[in-house]
């Protein structure tokens, strides 16, 4: 057997492999390392996007919760002193603090644990009642005991003005004019409300006019509308005019002035009175016009009734009032008329400046008289120069027949205002059941349930905002109340649906500055007549709804519904109501700062944005 030749094989050679694993090895971890590098700083750029967009999400949220209290706060809307908005997972916690006129918006966003805090500051514009005079009384009219005076401080006159009567007893006197209205009565109205009317917002709905039929015979003294706005309109005017084919004829018999500081962002009836009060025929058809001037931010809505309820009348609107057609609306806006009744009187008055009423009787004036009769014993005083009542008795004044009775003037705030300052209230919170006062407190904006009173000497309450007051308000035992000094140059409010009792030397300040005054105001319907209001609620003192038993300068004493009572030897800075008495020797000194009042909440609330910025 041949065998194969046998081969030694040889050992393989593993050198070059390993180079070569060394290789791939090296080049990985280089690899690694390289990419390490540009990866690091991707990770942490990555990192900080998403951190800017955490924070710029956080900072959206804080703006949005800033711009949602603004807006809560600028159109009256409701909300919390504190609460929670969330936008696209990111949340925002918003408080809102007030002081006196100043409202704090501070908002803190939150994204993932990024914060942004954003903080706005809105100051309340002024709102700034007519008080014109030292007394202002409406229907129920005014009496004054023996004694008694209405003047005025540092030489400024005291006047009074009233749409009742004025009646006096021997010595009552009155330094400045005496202005005595002719009654009112209410004649026709619309008043179901279903549903909003824009009037001046858009072409050709601007202006808007409502028909009705004279009930009687008589001169129409004032309208009330029921209305609302948005934004900040400027005063319009209210026309009366004859019918001309079933349309606002172009003549106007009448006008008068639509205050836009008395109209809030909620329906209320505001008056609006003619300083020459048209004769109105029984029977015959007349149109009531807003004259509006269109904007698209700031208008009017006058509330419609889309059921026709009223069947005298009918609704119609026009881009120009005098010079445009007029296009029907469905149904009838919210109105009420009223016509003068009776006459306007004055009796037993010393009256240093002039006097205006109907009749005048038994009374001393030093000023010229306007009247449709006047007694001899008054008529002669006129031109007895050498009487000591007159201020400068070597010019006496001289007597005018035959003039028209003066126009009513509404109370300078209106149910709106009021209902305004009540929403203020409560925006800052509730305290349930009666509040008493044992230790000096600073309070405000807020809404008590029950009632207000002070059951240790010497204490002071500081009003840092409205505070309303659901029952009575007693004041008492030296108590003190003030404005905060927030306020500034403005006045602060109480308002109470009770009785206000002030005794026992009470001490009233504004904030300190000139033309700062606290101001108490109830709504309770007690004239006088009655133990209790049309509603049940007991009356306070006199049957009144404020009594006022010792002095209260600083103060001005607001009865929209109700009787003021002043008592013996009272020295008060204002006082205005339904109707008012003044015992004897009490007496009522106007200061001149009044008759530049404001308010830094309420009658058509206005804020202006005093600061908006990031704080964190």
């Amino acid at each position: 057997m041949i065998f194969p030749k046998s081969y030694k094989l040889k050992p393989k050679s593993y050198s070059s492999g390993q180079a070569v694993i060394a290789s791939v090895i090296f080049l990985v971890l280089l690899s690694v390392v390289i990419i390490a590098g540009f990866a690091t700083p991707l990770t942490r750029e990555l990192k900080n996007v998403r951190a800017a967009l955490n924070s710029r999400q956080s900072y959206f949220a804080a703006e949005s919760g800033v711009e949602d209290a603004t807006y809560r706060v600028k159109d009256g809307l409701t909300y919390s002193p504190s609460y929670n908005l969330s936008l696209n997972g990111a949340s925002a916690v918003v408080t809102v603090a007030a002081s006196g006129p100043t409202r704090t918006i501070n908002v803190r966003g939150d994204q993932n644990n990024h914060f942004r805090i954003v903080e706005a500051k809105l100051i309340i514009s002024n709102v700034n009642p007519q008080f014109f005079y030292g007394a202002q009384a409406g229907e129920g009219g005014v009496t004054m005991g023996q004694n008694s005076r209405i003047e005025g401080a540092g030489g400024t006159a005291g006047n009074l003005y009233s749409n009742g009567p004025v009646v006096g007893e021997n010595g009552a006197r009155v330094t400045g004019d005496v202005i005595v209205a002719t009654g009112v009565a209410l004649a026709d109205q619309s008043t179901t409300c279903n549903t909003d009317q824009i009037a001046g917002k858009t072409n050709p709905e601007i202006d808007f006019a409502q028909s009705f039929k004279a009930t009687d015979s008589k001169p129409l003294a004032k309208v009330s509308l029921y209305l609302k706005k948005v934004g900040t309109p400027n005063n319009r005017t209210i026309k009366i005019t004859a019918d001309n084919s079933g349309s606002p004829a172009a003549a106007t018999l009448a006008s008068g002035n639509l205050v836009a500081s008395l109209v809030t962002t909620n329906y209320g009836w505001i008056d609006v009175v003619f300083n020459s009060p048209p004769n109105l025929t029984a029977n015959a058809t007349y149109w009531l016009v807003l004259d509006a001037d269109r904007d698209n931010d700031e208008y009017w809505v006058w509330c419609r009734d889309t059921n026709n309820g009223y069947g005298n009348g009918v609704g119609k609107f026009s881009k120009d009032w005098d010079d445009d057609p007029w296009t029907g609306i469905i149904g009838d806006l919210n109105f009420k008329t009223y016509l003068g009744t009776g006459f306007s009187s004055i009796d037993n008055l010393e009256i240093v400046g002039e006097a205006r009423a109907n009749t005048i009787t038994n009374s001393k004036i030093c000023g010229n008289a306007y009247y449709q009769s006047i007694d001899s014993s008054s008529l002669n005083f006129l031109n007895t120069p050498t009487n000591p009542t007159c201020a400068n008795p070597l010019t006496p004044g001289t007597g005018s027949g035959g003039q028209s009775d003066p126009p009513v003037a509404p109370l300078p705030l209106s149910q709106a205002n009021i209902d305004q300052w009540k929403t203020d209230a409560a925006s800052g919170g509730v305290i349930t059941g009666d509040y008493n006062i044992s230790s000096d407190v600073s309070l405000g904006p807020k809404k008590i349930t029950g009632n207000l009173s002070f059951t240790d000497n010497n204490r002071t309450l500081t009003l840092e905002g409205v505070l309303w007051v659901a029952g009575n308000v007693d004041v008492s035992n030296l108590a003190g109340i003030k404005c905060s000094s927030a306020y500034g140059n403005d006045s602060c409010v109480i308002v109470a649906d009770g009785w206000i009792h002030i005794s026992n030397n009470g001490v009233f300040n504004g904030s300190g500055q000139t033309g700062s005054y606290v101001m108490f105001l109830s709504t309770l319907a007690c004239d006088g007549s009655s133990a209790t209001a049309p509603g049940g609620q007991a009356c306070g003192h006199h049957n009144g709804a404020i009594d006022l038993h010792n002095n209260a300068t600083g103060a001005i004493f607001y009865a929209s519904s109700g009787l003021i009572n002043l008592h013996n030897g009272v020295n008060v800075s204002e006082v205005m109501g339904y109707k008012i008495n003044i015992d004897n020797t009490a007496v009522v000194t106007y200061e001149q700062g009044l008759l530049n009042a404001s308010f830094s909440s309420g009658p058509g609330i206005s804020f202006v944005i005093d600061g908006w910025e990031e704080t964190q």
